[in-house]
């Protein structure tokens, strides 16, 4: 009986079904919002939206070739395995929750929380030398940008608090 951890977690079959009817979704809002703006040809040459309309065209032409191809193909070869995956939402989930962190913390304290969880959650290293390293890097990110370079980083309500 084989692993759990090492069973497929999609197939290849499945994963380029999903991403052909993604990208021909994007292609169709390319189209018609080209066709919102002018996808024609105009009496000073072509419209603003012509371009992007044929590009979007040819676009959804290849989405479906491809869907075709893969629901032909019936490939149901393993492009991921459970444990794999498992590897992959432990960098993306804590990524996409910095990202919402920064709108409301900031770039320089949410950095700092995202550094320190990971090396305690993937490092295993002592909080001490987690909060030292993530306030280092943190404090030497905010002196680069916002005094070296004068580049304004978000900011949130800590760094407001200090008169930044």
């Amino acid at each position: 009986m084989p692993d759990p951890e090492e069973t497929s977690a999609a197939s290849t079959r499945t994963l380029e079904i999903v991403v052909g009817v993604a990208l021909l979704a994007f292609a169709l809002v390319v189209m018609w919002d080209s066709k919102r703006i002018g996808a024609g040809w105009g009496s000073n040459g072509p419209e603003s939206g012509y371009f992007p309309f044929y590009i979007g065209l040819l676009m959804a032409i290849a989405c479906v070739i491809n869907l075709v191809q893969a629901w032909r193909a019936g490939n149901a070869e393993s492009f991921v395995s459970k444990i794999e995956i498992k590897l992959v939402a432990a960098m993306f989930v804590p990524a996409m929750i910095f990202v919402f962190a920064m709108q409301w913390l900031g770039i320089y304290v949410a950095g700092a929380l995202l550094i320190a969880i990971f090396m305690r959650w993937q490092g295993k290293f002592t909080w001490l030398l987690c909060a030292t390293v993530a306030l280092g890097t943190s404090l030497t990110l905010f002196v680069m940008f916002e005094i070296w370079f004068q580049v304004p980083l978000l900011k949130g309500p800590l760094e407001a608090a200090l008169g930044f």
